[in-house]
C-alpha cells in the first residue's frame, strides 16, 4: 500500500518497477514499486489538481495535464549514487521538465499518437486541440461534443482517434484532416473511458451507466455489452494481446475480463438488446402511468386496468417485434 496524496490518475514507469501518480493537490509523486518509497514529489500544476499523465511513445518521459491549463512535458532521469571507489551504489528515478504550452481551458484527458507524432488535449470547454509532439505546434482541432472530452485514444496504426464525453456519445475522427466520421451514442450516461484494442480498429468504452461496450470502428457499430459492475465504471485497461480487459468501478470491484473462443452471433446480441430496451420502455410508460392515473370520480365508471395486465400487454408487444422479425429474415 503506498501512501501517496489523492490520486487522480497514475501511468507505470516501463519496467513496472516505478509508477508516477498525479493528484488532486496538483503534485506528481514517483513512487518504487518494491520498497514502497516515495522517490520524488513535485508540484507540476501550481496546486491545480493533475487529471491526465500518459507516458511518451518513445518510453523516456511523460506528459501531464491539469487544472492549470497547462500541459507539461517531463523526461525521466537517473540520479546515479557513488561510492568513494566511484562504484555505483544506486540510481534513483527523477522526473525533470523539459517543455510546457498554455491551453485555453482545463485540461481533462491526453493521448500520444503511437507513431510519436502528435499529442491530443481534451479539454473542458467540450474540444480536443491536436499538436504535434516534437514543436508542440498546433495541428488540429476537434469539434462536436456538447458536454467535456473526458477520454481520448488514438489507434496504433495512428489513423483513427476516439472521444469519450459527458453528452454520452462516442465520436470517431480521422487523425489526416480531423474529420468526424461517426458519433455513436454509446451510454445512458458519461462516457468514462475509452481505449483501442491493440494493432485493430476494434474499441472499449465504459461508462456511468455500468457497462463495458465492445464496438467495431471501422463499421461503426456496437458488438456488445457486458454488463456486471453494480456502479459507475470509471477505469479500463487492456493487455498488449489485447484478449484481456480489466474494468474498475464505484462499486469497488476490478473486474478482469477475458477473450474466448465461444461462437458469437451479432444478430442475437441485437435481438438481446432490442428486447432490454422495449422491456425498459414498458416499465417507464408502466410508471408514468400509476402517477398519472386519475381518481375515481364517483357516478363515472372510470375502472383501471390490472397492472399485470399491462405488463403482459408490454412483454406481447416485444415478442411480437421479434417474431416480426424473424418472419421478415425468413421471407428474405
Amino acid at each position: 500500500i503506498l501512501d501517496t496524496g489523492y490520486g487522480l490518475c497514475a501511468v507505470f514507469v516501463p519496467g513496472n518497477k516505478q509508477v508516477v501518480i498525479g493528484t488532486k493537490a496538483g503534485e506528481l509523486e514517483v513512487w518504487d514499486l518494491g520498497s514502497g518509497v516515495c522517490l520524488q514529489k513535485i508540484d507540476a500544476h501550481n496546486k491545480s489538481a493533475v487529471y491526465a499523465v500518459e507516458l511518451r511513445p518513445d518510453g523516456k518521459g511523460i506528459a501531464s495535464g491539469g487544472g492549470d491549463k497547462d500541459v507539461r512535458i517531463w523526461d525521466f532521469e537517473y540520479v546515479v549514487t557513488k561510492d568513494k571507489s566511484g562504484a555505483v551504489t544506486s540510481k534513483q528515478l527523477n522526473i525533470v521538465l523539459s517543455k510546457e504550452m498554455k491551453m485555453t481551458d482545463e485540461v481533462l484527458c491526453l493521448s500520444f499518437s503511437p507513431d510519436g507524432k502528435h499529442i491530443a488535449v481534451g479539454l473542458l470547454d467540450n474540444t480536443v486541440k491536436v499538436f504535434f509532439t516534437d514543436s508542440l505546434k498546433f495541428f488540429l482541432s476537434l469539434y462536436g461534443h456538447t458536454l467535456p472530452v473526458l477520454t481520448i485514444h488514438i489507434s496504433s496504426d495512428s489513423q483513427l482517434i476516439i472521444t469519450g464525453s459527458a453528452d454520452k456519445s462516442v465520436k470517431i475522427w480521422g487523425m489526416d484532416f480531423g474529420d468526424c466520421h461517426k458519433s455513436l451514442f454509446a451510454h445512458q450516461d458519461s462516457v468514462m473511458k475509452v481505449q483501442f484494442v491493440p494493432d485493430t480498429h476494434y474499441f472499449f468504452t465504459v461508462g456511468k451507466d455500468k457497462l463495458v461496450r465492445y464496438w467495431d470502428g471501422d463499421k461503426f457499430e456496437s458488438i456488445m455489452s457486458l454488463p456486471g459492475h453494480h456502479a459507475e465504471v470509471w477505469g479500463l485497461a487492456i493487455n498488449r494481446q489485447g484478449n484481456l480487459i480489466a474494468t474498475a468501478g464505484n462499486d469497488k470491484s476490478l473486474r478482469v475480463w477475458q477473450q474466448t473462443d465461444e461462437q458469437f452471433a451479432l444478430i442475437e446480441e441485437r435481438e438481446k438488446e432490442m428486447e432490454e430496451m422495449m422491456e425498459e420502455k414498458e416499465v417507464t410508460m408502466l410508471a408514468s402511468a400509476q402517477n398519472t392515473r386519475p381518481a375515481n370520480i364517483e357516478g363515472a365508471n372510470l375502472a383501471a386496468e390490472p397492472e399485470s395486465t399491462i405488463v403482459a400487454k408490454g412483454l406481447a408487444s416485444a415478442e411480437s417485434l421479434k417474431a416480426s422479425e424473424r418472419l421478415v429474415d425468413a421471407l428474405d
